[in-house]
């Protein structure tokens, strides 16, 4: 039997469950060598059986490996199909997905198994895998499902009517029992976009406000900062004025204040800080030099020193920074890059300009993974052992200021009415069916963003289109507002 007979197996799929399982990713494996796509249905049967994929594996040495993933959803990962290549020696388990770069733990046989690999009469190698029943869900998995779900298929209806280039949409749901699950879709469209999934960098614009608010309740935790403290440049404004747009301050100091750094120097305020609301990124600037300024500790060189230590790595928020992207590398475009590039509504490619100062108001790059991971965070429980992380919750968790009584209120009703402010976050109180929701969003470079979850409901969404559209934006929130709604109604 020759070499390219065993270094090119195929990845056989038989089911006789009673469910169809949809191929939902891969790994380790290029797409021109999938047979069956992402999103395509494994229709169950006795004798039904899927070649799902074939590996160019011949003349290669070196330990390789390739995972296909399937699910009960079009976007969950319920299984896995894993081989991996030493030598000549092939192997395949069959396993539950147990996150990225992890490989799976066997199922027991009651479940399903793979079966030995084996030639079939032709000579070709098959890794054959089997499965004859369902196992049982963690009450986090089954709560996960349904909601995968009707995103999706919510998610398909608004890729298609606003014709993206590529989209990002993903879940995370807190069980009554404690457990999380969490699932990333993506969509690209034909003209060869590589398809999002839960690694794809993304500049998440003013969603780095919530993360300077999370900064604050942190530091005010560690009474290493108070939310009456003045600023230092006019101390009629307070820190809790500037993370509740309450400060009176501009949004902008001048048009292209974003791609500078921050100043010293504030302008002057437009109305008595804490008697209105407007939306203001030199707010939320001011607010991170100072909170810097404020609790810096020696080999501090920026405020990202600061977020880092306090928030991103006790988070293992490990692709989370104000690092410039990987832009165009290799590349006229973003389309082979696994990163939003972003676009304009007329589908050109968005300029791309990068300022890698760190501020509070805008500039971090983040993945799905990481920024449903931070939400996991969010939805813990306050029995957390952890007593720093359960006060820092509640503090960032609070309403702050009420809008009623504020006079004027401009720039915080775009992506749901709001009610009162959060750390940075736009309070949405319960109404008729809709639950207590805590939401942001950011558009920067073509690209707009949206997170928002319920700590009470435990479930928080993330979404991003690579399209600078501002109706779509504006639809994206009212549809991850209307998800979290109708899958955890009051």
């Amino acid at each position: 039997m020759g070499n390219s007979v065993i270094d090119n197996p195929i990845i056989r799929i038989m089911t006789d469950v009673r469910q169809t399982l949809y191929v939902t990713g891969h790994d380790g494996v290029a797409p021109e060598d999938i047979s069956v796509q992402v999103g395509s249905r494994l229709v169950p049967g006795p004798e039904q059986y899927s070649d799902v994929a074939q590996l160019p594996w011949n003349g290669q040495t070196a330990p390789l490996q390739a995972m296909v993933y399937l699910g009960l959803s079009r976007a969950s990962r319920d299984f896995t199909c894993y081989l991996l290549k030493e030598g000549e020696k092939i192997t395949g388990v069959l396993g539950l997905y147990s996150g990225n770069g992890i490989v799976p733990e066997p199922l027991d046989k009651q479940y399903g198994f793979a079966m030995e690999s084996f030639h079939d009469a032709g000579g070709q190698l098959i890794c054959q895998y089997q499965f004859n029943k369902m196992f049982p869900f963690s009450a986090a998995h089954a709560r996960l499902l349904p909601i995968v779900e009707g995103a999706t298929f919510a998610g398909d209806i608004f890729f298609l009517k606003y014709k993206l280039p590529k989209m990002v949409l993903g879940a995370v749901v807190r069980a009554a029992d404690g457990t999380f699950a969490s699932t990333v879709q993506g969509w690209g469209n034909e003209q060869g976009f590589l398809v999002p999934d839960e690694h794809t960098l993304v500049p998440i614009g003013s969603i780095t406000k919530a993360f300077t608010g999370h900064l604050l309740a942190r530091m005010v935790a560690k009474k290493a900062a108070h939310f009456t403290e003045p600023l230092g440049e006019n101390p009629a404004i307070r820190f809790i004025d500037l993370v509740t747009h309450t400060s009176g301050l501009p949004r902008e100091v001048e048009p292209n204040i974003d791609f500078k750094a921050p100043k010293d120097d504030l302008p002057s305020v437009l109305f008595p800080p804490g008697t209105g609301a407007l939306y203001s990124n030199v707010g939320f600037n001011a607010l991170s030099r100072t909170l810097y300024a404020r609790c810096q500790q020696p080999g501090d060189t920026s405020y990202y020193d600061l977020l880092k230590r306090e928030l991103l790595s006790p988070l293992h928020l490990d692709h989370t920074s104000f690092d410039t992207p990987p832009w165009k590398a290799g590349s006229p475009d973003d389309r082979t890059q696994n990163l939003f590039g972003g676009y304009d509504s007329d589908g050109k490619p968005w300029p791309q300009r990068h300022d890698p100062t760190p501020r509070g108001a805008s500039g971090l790059y983040s993945t799905p993974e990481d920024i449903l991971g931070w939400l996991a965070w969010h939805l813990q429980s306050l029995g957390d052992p952890e007593r720093l992380d359960a006060e820092t919750r509640l503090l960032d968790h609070a309403a702050y200021v009420q809008r009623d009584g504020l006079k004027p209120v401009f720039g915080l009703d775009e992506s749901g009415h709001m009610d009162a402010m959060g750390l940075g976050w736009v309070v949405m109180m319960p109404g008729g069916d809709r639950p207590f929701i805590l939401q942001k969003a950011g558009g920067t470079n073509g690209v707009f963003s949206f997170a928002a979850f319920s700590p009470a409901r435990g479930i928080g969404l993330f979404m991003s289109i690579d399209k600078f559209d501002v109706g779509a934006s504006m639809e994206m929130a009212a549809m991850i507002n209307d998800i979290i709604t109708t899958s955890a109604p009051r």
